[in-house]
């Protein structure tokens, strides 16, 4: 409170009183109305409601001089004829004191009333984003905005532990702070001890610590700067250090904000602590994902490894026998082909498999027709479809567009040989491609099989197979997919009634030269 504030608020009060009483006077001059002088209570509650309880209070006063000098016989002087009228002027006094003070105290507790709840509003907001929100750099600075504007402070940061107890880091801050001379020292302060502190840096370089009356700290006052340190204390433990400036100009501090900002800061670490389970939790189920992983990868490449290279030894043993017919012998070297054949693709695969999820997958593109493609697939898989006819069925208007001719024909070739795989023998299988919606539409349907519904999106994980005795190691799938997102197209699978099964894969129908090539699209792990 300064001398300026009472000196304006006391020409407030004077006008307030010397303006009823002409009012007063002039009503007078004209007519005696009794208990007039409620006029004066009128305007004393109206500057209560405005300026506050000391120009009400000091405004009581002069209208208790005012209605005795002026309307009270005699006038002119502060003594009356009838002892009566002491009665009058008294109860005009503590009436004006009186409804000064209860509307000054009704103002206060709607003030109160009204910043508790901004609070309780600042705390639920964080600790809902804290439990909903993804990102929890997000809600820090989400945090941190909400409490400058609930207290009114200039600046504020929040700085966490770094991983595995390390240094603190900065994670969030709002408004522009200055810099405090050792601050390292503070920070290790509060985090030792666990405590609220301030730090104030005064003229001449003076600086002044405590633990107490933080509301002082964070009232502005030219010549000083202050900052405030609160710890993220949870149970035991302190998660970080939220560092708060002063309030703005005009804004003074209170008492209750040391227990908003403390609950504030339990808030902030709790959220600290959910983030850190719940990478915890990621680590966790990465490695539960990789075990499984591994797991499933000895056991489908051991059994594909298994059987060739049984295979390969046993016909080797034969052939080094002596006395062997020549058609035993072509028919052992045939089998060793094959059967490396099938070692080969399972390596290919695997590598295939790291290349896509590295994002090691260059696409070159070129003018080519898709007719091409499935012409040279169906020529390359000639030994793999066993002896099996492939419809093909191509649209009239299918164009020519810019593809990577190998990637796309591995694909086609997965989708083909997994129609062979997993169809009887004597079950047709077509390929068929069109234009549909400036997409490339390119199916493979086999008929024959039929796939769970719950089982279709599975089909395209890595190592799944739907049965074990159909050979494959569960890579073909999971790579033409890598290899179609990463051409910024989509493939999927769907029964076809109780017909058979159709996967369909789309790409990007580009008949005019790409102005920039495709960049590889990583393929994350999917459990």
């Amino acid at each position: 409170m300064s001398w300026r504030w009472i000196n304006v608020n006391a020409l407030v009060a004077v006008a307030v009183v010397g303006a009823i009483s002409l009012l007063i006077g002039a009503i007078e001059s004209v007519t005696h109305i009794s208990n007039i002088s409620n006029l004066y209570i009128l305007g004393i509650a109206g500057l209560a409601a405005w300026r506050g309880l000391f120009p009400a209070v000091f405004a009581s006063f002069l209208a208790f001089l005012a209605f005795d000098w002026f309307f009270i016989p005699p006038v002119h002087v502060f003594t009356v004829d009838d002892p009566s009228e002491y009665l009058a002027l008294l109860t005009l006094l503590v009436t004006g004191i009186v409804i000064s003070r209860l509307l000054t105290l009704v103002q206060r507790r709607a003030a109160e009333a009204q910043a508790r709840q901004r609070e309780t509003q600042l705390l639920y907001e964080v600790s809902q984003a804290a439990l909903t929100s993804p990102r929890i750099h997000e809600v820090f600075d989400l945090a941190l905005k909400r409490l400058n504007e609930t207290l009114g402070l200039s600046w504020s940061r929040l700085l966490v532990r770094g991983e595995h107890d390390g240094p603190l880091c900065l994670v969030a801050a709002n408004g522009e702070s200055p810099e405090i001379p050792d601050e390292p020292q503070w920070l290790q302060r509060v985090l030792e001890e666990g405590e609220p502190m301030a730090v104030c840096l005064l003229p001449q370089n003076v600086r002044v610590v405590q633990s107490m009356a933080l509301e002082k700290a964070l009232t502005s006052q030219d010549g000083r700067v202050c900052q405030v340190y609160v710890p993220l204390r949870l149970e035991s433990r302190v998660e970080g250090v939220l560092v708060v400036g002063e309030k703005n100009p005009g804004v003074d501090g209170a008492a209750e904000d040391r227990d908003v900002l403390l609950a504030f800061a339990n808030q902030l670490a709790i959220a600290v602590q959910r983030d850190a389970l719940a990478e915890q939790e990621a680590r966790s189920r990465a490695i539960q994902e990789s075990d499984r992983l591994k797991s499933a990868l000895i056991s489908s490449v051991s059994h594909e490894l298994k059987t060739p290279l049984a295979a390969i030894k046993a016909s080797v043993t034969t052939l080094a026998g002596d006395g062997q017919d020549p058609e035993v012998q072509r028919e052992l070297k045939e089998s060793i082909n094959r059967e490396t054949d099938r070692l080969t693709r399972l390596v290919s695969n695997l590598l295939d498999m790291s290349r896509i999820e590295a994002g090691a997958v260059h696409p070159k593109l070129e003018l080519t027709s898709m007719a091409d493609v499935i012409s040279d697939v169906l020529d390359r898989l000639g030994g793999t479809t066993r002896g099996r006819h492939v419809d093909v069925q191509l649209a009239e208007s299918l164009p020519a567009t810019w593809i990577d001719f190998v990637l796309v024909g591995q694909v086609l070739a997965n989708l083909l040989d997994n129609a062979v795989r997993y169809s009887p023998p004597d079950a047709l299988i077509s390929v068929s491609a069109e234009v549909v919606n400036d997409q490339v539409r390119v199916t493979v349907f086999n008929e024959g099989s039929h796939i769970p519904e719950a089982e279709l999106e599975r089909l395209f994980d890595k190592f799944y197979r739907l049965g074990t005795d159909t050979g494959g190691s569960g890579l073909g799938l999971a790579i033409a997919r890598g290899i179609v997102e990463s051409l910024g197209g989509r493939i999927w699978a769907e029964n076809v009634g109780r017909r058979g099964v159709a996967f369909s894969f789309t790409l990007p129908a580009v008949t005019d030269r790409p102005d920039a090539p495709l960049s590889p699209q990583p393929v994350a792990a999917r459990p």
